[in-house]
């Protein structure tokens, strides 16, 4: 794969090319603290998000919030092309119109779409890579960036994609997002879908190449987050999202996203 990168004030944009494999997974499932945007431009995918199953087939564009849970994959050799803009947390507070489209919606709806306006974003993309040498450089870079997200928070110009159909996992994993207080186990999750467990944890490696128990922790986890940005307390935000030991779910957060609830809670606010 064939990648240039150009990044200013926190802002980064990678474009990457390039043939890739069958099997091949952007990682496991896993959320960042910044934004991210995809411009794609060639290729098939596969996306997990959330609980959500979603199809791309060549030039939609898809959004990520801060801690959205994600991944992607594709099952045979092709050649893929996409732009990924990740977008810190400073400017999506500090621009919430600009932010709109990204982190005003319900996590796992809205991700996947189709701009009318494609390939204006793919020639202001371009531009910006064009002109890295240029004395201008970052001129290009925060004024097309910004053009970019006035584009995607049009409304009219985006078109979203309907959700993918992977019934037998996607089942689950609503299954899941709905119990999600309850479950601890795979056992839990095995009889309420009456799937044996062996048959649940094949499903998750191959599907989302994680086992159910890390997708359940995850999940706890990114529900916690969003019970402390709504200012619930640490202990609440512990035990309302599933988690049965206090101590164990500081270890667990702090282990994942590198910083403690604690720590989280002030910078949320």
């Amino acid at each position: 794969m064939k990648t240039e990168s150009a990044t200013y004030n926190g802002i980064m944009i990678h474009h990457i090319c390039g043939q890739v494999k069958k099997d091949f997974w952007s990682e496991s499932y896993h959320s960042h603290e910044h934004a991210e945007i995809f411009v794609h431009v060639l290729g098939k995918m596969e996306l997990f998000i959330e609980n959500k199953i979603y199809y791309h087939t060549g030039n939609e564009i898809r959004l990520y919030a801060p801690w959205e849970l994600h991944f992607g994959k594709a099952d045979f050799d092709q050649d893929m092309e996409w732009y990924q803009i990740s977008i810190n947390n400073d400017f999506l507070k500090s621009n919430p119109p600009l932010a709109n489209k990204i982190v005003n919606r319900e996590k796992g709806i809205g991700n996947v779409f189709i701009s009318k306006k494609h390939e204006i974003i793919i020639s202001l993309l371009k531009e910006i890579f064009a002109n890295q040498e240029s004395d201008l450089s970052t001129h290009y870079f925060i004024s097309n960036v910004i053009k970019i997200l006035c584009i995607l928070n049009e409304p009219e110009n985006n078109i979203e994609t309907k959700q993918g159909k992977n019934e037998c996992i996607q089942g689950i994993l609503e299954i899941i997002n709905q119990n999600l207080q309850h479950i601890k186990t795979v056992e839990n999750i095995s009889a309420l879908t009456h799937f044996s467990s062996s048959y649940i944890h094949r499903l998750f490696k191959t599907n989302l190449n994680i086992t159910p128990h890390q997708y359940i922790i995850m999940k706890k986890l990114s529900m916690s987050k969003q019970l402390l940005e709504k200012g619930y307390t640490i202990t609440d935000a512990c035990f309302d999202s599933g988690f049965s030991d206090y101590s164990n779910f500081i270890t667990i957060f702090r282990k994942h996203f590198g910083i403690t609830p604690k720590h989280f809670q002030g910078s949320a606010h």
